[in-house]
């Protein structure tokens, strides 16, 4: 009875749809951006933790409509640093950052409503962040 079982949570689990990855949209506005963001899988995420500035990297990562982020002529010839990291973190402001991250954050799972909607304390985030934009 139990190789049945253990048959059935097997086949249930081939059956999983492939992952699609979530996509959520950034402004930048003192930039003049919209950064696309796409989850990222988990082994990714535990990668990306282990670097230094892993908020950097976790941006690097998931942004995927500006490819040129990663080219060198983008972060060594026009931004004259050595990595993309690098050109990153003399682009971004600290806050440009954490409300990066935080959606980033919030597209992988981690935070207020990540898995049972929680409309207010996903509003209460925002307004945070729009009372910092302003400040």
């Amino acid at each position: 009875m139990a190789k049945k079982a253990d048959k059935n949570i097997v086949a249930s689990l081939l059956d999983l749809p492939e992952f699609e990855p979530e996509t959520a949209a950034v402004e930048l506005p003192r930039l003049g951006i919209v950064l696309e963001l796409q989850e990222l899988p988990y082994d990714k995420l535990k990668i990306i933790s282990r670097e230094q500035d892993p908020d950097i990297h976790l941006i690097l990562a998931s942004v995927v409509n500006h490819p040129e982020m990663r080219q060198e002529a983008w972060y060594h010839d026009k931004k004259g640093c050595a990595t993309p990291v690098d050109a990153l973190k003399k682009l971004l402001r600290k806050g440009e950052v954490t409300k990066v991250t935080r959606i980033i954050d919030l597209l992988n799972g981690y935070g207020a409503g990540s898995v049972v909607p929680l409309e207010r304390e996903k509003a209460a985030v925002d307004a945070a962040v729009e009372y910092l934009e302003k400040n």
